[in-house]
């Protein structure tokens, strides 16, 4: 209020807006000792009494008044921020509040089950001779934390297929991932990538995801959310075949399998989450008889409540923002009762919802109604539209918003509805974030779809934690997050195997110009003539099309963490520390063959 219109004048301009309007009935019921004002809040302006003639006997009877009082709201006993005995350092990195999320049990199960789901092809008798599967060895889980590492590094690098991350074409090569893993390998592992036993199948529909599923429900529990929360649905993008796919014209994937999340407001953290599977019996409403949500209670009220239970944000004085899909008075009761209050738009077809909705059908632009049943609030307001909301922490007040219409005066808006405005965008935010570096992989197995979405949900959620509680920075971007944790996959994964460069593209060695490097003799093979076997020095020989007549160099020596023989010391020490070793050697294959062409 105070930025436009001092206190010395606020009397003149409520004045001036009172005498605007040409009939004396406008505000009939109400004067200027009527109206309660401060710095921020012009209250009962908008929210003048209804007209007579307006039945509102079936209203009274169900409860509903005219007369507005104050909520009684318990006070916020939560205590946000990290819940964790785990000491994260003065310097958290990304890679730290990623292990909170993503815990070593689970790499165990993944490796596990992709063990055994891959003996189990290979115990298939139809396999084709040249399948992928028959190249196939037991991963481990430095292996599979390079596997993810190139996961997350297609979301910063989008390209149209995956064959594409490994091609040698100039133009769109990207040398990383050939260093880190080759293609076959990296093919055979999310083919045969699984998180649950095929053969302890049950009437569970999510078996497949269960595990990972579980574990985020449980890790998420780490940090406990401020005041505010969103409650809305996520959907996971999906146009195969799988039972329980969704339609959702107003998303922007309408098809695809249905989340119910309930994030942190101002950040989009993902508090808790529930997945649809059309099947009631297995939701997180089952949580919701725990604290005594009557049976007969609708599905959403108890979906809402049993999540809020679940999660452990009931009794805490949390405030709840929904959309009509969600919201009914009879929601908004069950909460109010358990010290949880909420505010949302509203369906003018719900139970118990006000008559007067349906009865007062011309308002104009900035008017409204509003009726009140003990700490519920109803109103009806007309801006561009009419818009139906209820509220349990809310009084029928006004406050003056930023922006101005066309006779330059601020525009006055119910509270609820600026409220409404600035927390309802939680579950919006956190698929705002998913969808910068998206690692969703189109799949026909909507398990798969399912499970890398849950993956881009937790990646957000540790996003989220590094920018509340790492160090502070100038430049903290979400591309920047994803690099360090990418990098540090990788350097916790010491015994990953190298990729096999002994066939088709050459590819560096990982780590040849760092790390510690000591030369060896070649071992020799069973049953060789030489107890010292001879190799091409890879350092100081010219290719082999380009040698014109010079001499090989062989040598008895290598190095046993990047596999190529050298010559001890000069080319060894040339290998290790200079990035272009060749032409500080005198080898350039691409200057040696330039000059015999112009030769």
């Amino acid at each position: 209020m105070a930025a436009f219109i001092d206190d010395g004048e606020l009397d003149d301009f409520i004045q001036e807006y009172f005498s605007e309007s040409d009939e004396d009935s406008e505000f009939e019921g109400f004067d200027l000792n009527d109206i309660i004002t401060d710095n921020d809040i012009l209250s009962e302006i908008l929210f003048e009494q209804d007209d007579k003639d307006i039945n509102v006997g079936v209203d009274e009877q169900n409860g509903w008044s005219r007369i507005d009082t104050p909520p009684i709201c318990a006070p916020f006993t939560g205590t946000p921020g990290l819940n964790t005995d785990i000491d994260l350092g003065e310097d958290p990195q990304p890679i730290d509040f990623f292990n909170l999320l993503f815990n070593n049990s689970m790499w165990d199960t993944i490796v596990l089950q992709t063990n055994l789901y891959a003996n189990r092809r290979l115990q298939n008798d139809e396999l084709k001779p040249n399948s992928r599967i028959t190249k196939w060895r037991p991963t481990s889980i430095d292996e599979m934390k390079v596997f993810f590492s190139l996961i997350i590094s297609m979301g910063l690098t989008r390209k149209g297929d995956l064959d594409a991350y490994w091609s040698t074409d100039e133009v769109i090569n990207t040398p990383f991932f050939s260093k880190m893993m080759a293609k076959d390998r990296f093919m055979n592992i999310l083919a045969n990538l699984h998180l649950n036993d095929n053969n302890l199948a049950n009437t569970d529909r999510l078996y497949k995801v269960r595990p990972f599923i579980t574990m985020m429900r449980d890790t998420f529990g780490v940090y406990t959310p401020e005041e505010s929360l969103s409650f809305d649905e996520g959907t996971c993008p999906f146009k195969g075949r799988v039972k329980f796919r969704v339609y959702n014209p107003m998303k922007p994937n309408k098809f695809g399998i249905k989340l119910y999340q309930c994030c942190e407001a101002r950040s989009g953290y993902c508090v808790a989450f529930d997945i649809y599977d059309a099947d009631a019996e297995r939701s997180c409403s089952i949580y919701a008889d725990t604290v005594g949500v009557a049976e007969d209670c609708t599905h959403t009220t108890k979906l809402v409540v049993g999540l809020l239970a679940f999660c452990g944000l009931l009794l805490k004085g949390y405030k709840v923002y929904l959309d009509n899909y969600y919201c009914s008075p009879e929601l908004f009761n069950e909460l109010d009762l358990l010290n949880t209050y909420a505010c949302g738009t509203v369906r003018t077809n719900r139970k118990l919802v006000p008559k007067a909705f349906t009865e007062v059908k011309k308002l104009k632009q900035g008017q409204g109604i509003f009726r009140r049943m003990g700490n519920l609030l109803a109103i009806k307001f007309h801006d561009k539209r009419d818009v139906h909301m209820l509220s349990t922490m809310h009084e029928a007040k006004l406050i003056v918003t930023d922006r101005v219409n066309k006779d330059n005066e601020p525009v006055l808006k119910p509270n609820l509805v600026v409220d409404y405005c600035k927390f309802m965008g939680g579950v919006d935010m956190n698929d705002q974030i998913c969808q910068y570096y998206d690692v969703l992989r189109k799949s026909v197995k909507w398990w798969k779809t399912l499970f890398f979405h849950l993956f881009n949900v937790l990646l957000v959620n540790v996003y989220v934690l590094f920018k509340k509680y790492g160090k502070p920075a100038k430049r903290r971007t979400h591309q920047m997050f994803c690099q360090s944790l990418i990098r540090a996959l990788i350097d916790e994964a010491v015994d990953a195997p190298l990729p096999d460069n002994t066939k088709g593209r050459k590819c560096e060695p990982i780590g040849r110009l760092t790390g510690k490097h000591f030369p060896q003799y070649i071992p020799a093979k069973e049953g060789a003539k030489r107890k010292r076997p001879l190799r091409d020095c890879k350092a100081c020989n010219f290719a082999p099309k380009d040698r014109q007549g010079n001499r090989r160099t062989q040598t008895s020596f290598y190095c046993p963490k990047c596999v190529v023989a050298l010559c001890v010391p000069d080319c060894f020490h040339e290998y290790h520390t200079k990035k272009d070793y060749k032409r500080k050697l005198g080898v350039d294959d691409n200057s040696s063959s330039s000059s015999s062409e112009s030769e």
